[in-house]
């Protein structure tokens, strides 16, 4: 019999995950299989690469500042397609006995206002698609031991003001129990190598706001580290390289 792919090393084919998280960014995909994505997600954090990778893409994109180009720099439409939008649109055909096309122009006026004010009642409040409203992982660090590569990951994510920034752990399908009593996490400059620490093992696990300070540290960290406990020369259990995946300036 042939070999069965199994379903987990599927989603580890590159392309695949570019065009799932593409569909995610946009908000093209089914509730099932947006439920699914997210459930990846959440046990696998090197998904956020894929989707920090289409956010930044589509932030280059602002259809609005097309506007503001001088319509020489835009390539004249052929006349055929003037033709086909007017046809469309007036559903231009042979004009039937008595109709007035001094009434056209009025016409299409009351139904402009008749859509503004109906656009309140029909248009909810919020347009933007959902996966819009994604915070992005400012830095990944995924953590390993010498026996377990990737073993979980500890990922930042910057707040809209100072001190709502915060770091958390996002274990992987699988993982063993850590050894959350005593370990420490601590932060390496990437300058001096000094090692800056950061809180418990254990209170990171619960979400761990992050000061102005410790935020600005983080970005100047090379690597993060889990040590056996908060002396910084205890032995270390695992560490990770501090990977930026976003920016921003709000502390």
């Amino acid at each position: 019999m042939p070999n069965q792919i199994t379903q987990g090393q599927r989603y580890l084919d590159s392309e695949l995950r570019d065009k799932l998280a593409g569909e995610y960014v946009l908000g093209t995909q089914t509730p099932r299989v947006r439920r699914r994505l997210e459930q990846l997600i959440d046990s696998d954090p090197t998904w956020w690469e894929h989707i920090e990778s289409w956010h930044s893409h589509l932030a280059g994109l602002n259809p609005a500042t097309e506007l503001f180009r001088d319509s020489e720099e835009l390539a004249a439409p052929p006349k055929r397609v003037w033709q086909q939008i007017e046809a469309s649109t007036f559903n231009i055909k042979k004009s039937p006995q008595g109709f007035k096309w001094w009434w056209l122009p009025t016409a299409m006026t009351l139904s402009l206002l008749i859509g503004l004010l109906i656009q309140p009642v029909l248009i909810p409040v919020s347009t933007i698609p959902d996966s819009a409203n994604v915070r992005p992982v400012s830095y990944l660090a995924m953590m390993s031991s010498e026996s377990h590569p990737n073993h979980f990951a500890l990922v930042a994510y910057q707040g809209d003001k100072p001190g709502e920034s915060n770091i958390q752990i996002q274990f992987n399908l699988g993982l063993q129990t850590l050894p959350m009593a005593e370990a420490a996490v601590w932060m390496k400059d990437k300058t001096t190598g000094e090692l800056k620490f950061i809180d418990s093992l254990a209170n990171i696990q619960k979400v761990r706001f992050m000061s102005p300070t410790e935020w600005k540290a983080l970005k100047n960290s090379s690597e993060l580290l889990v040590t056996m406990n908060e002396n910084p020369n205890s032995r270390i259990l695992y560490r990770g390289e501090c990977v930026e995946l976003s920016q921003g300036e709000v502390l």
